[in-house]
């Protein structure tokens, strides 16, 4: 009997959520805590860092980067073959490139690169090919 129950509430008890998906949990009780300290929060000019260093993946519409096309092809495994990084980018980053104007195609039919995903960038006449999960501002970085 008390296997019975377990079983019944094994079944009915929601599942785990998948850790690669990027689904934000609810985070208001973190967006309160933050707000308090940072209002207690001031910056020292010893910390301030250096903007020229710093990598911006979406340029302002007066940035000269902004004339400049940006593309990125990306190779994922063929429809019918498993690729975790493949989905997870698709499902987490994809939107971050459209959203930066970024020229997004993609290529889920077999092509000749032995591991997905992989990335070719282009953006003017630089030109940068990345193998494995790629974030929006790695690629950026990758193009500089």
């Amino acid at each position: 009997m008390v296997a019975l129950l377990f079983g019944l509430f094994w079944l009915c008890s929601e599942p785990a959520k998948d850790p690669t998906q990027c689904d934000l949990m609810d985070s208001t009780p973190l967006i309160e805590e933050v707000a308090t300290v940072k209002e207690s929060f001031t910056v020292q000019p010893d910390h301030i860092v250096d903007a020229n260093k710093m990598v911006d993946p979406m340029p302002s519409p007066s940035d000269k980067h902004e004339a400049t096309k940006r593309e990125i092809l990306v190779f994922l495994a063929p429809k019918d073959q498993k690729c975790e990084p493949c989905d997870r980018w698709k499902r987490c980053e994809m939107q971050r490139f459209m959203d930066a104007k970024w020229e997004v195609a993609i290529f889920d039919e077999p092509h000749n690169y032995g591991r997905t995903p992989t990335f070719e960038l282009k953006s003017g006449d630089k030109k940068a090919t990345l193998t494995g999960y790629t974030t929006l501002e790695q690629a950026a970085e990758a193009l500089r």
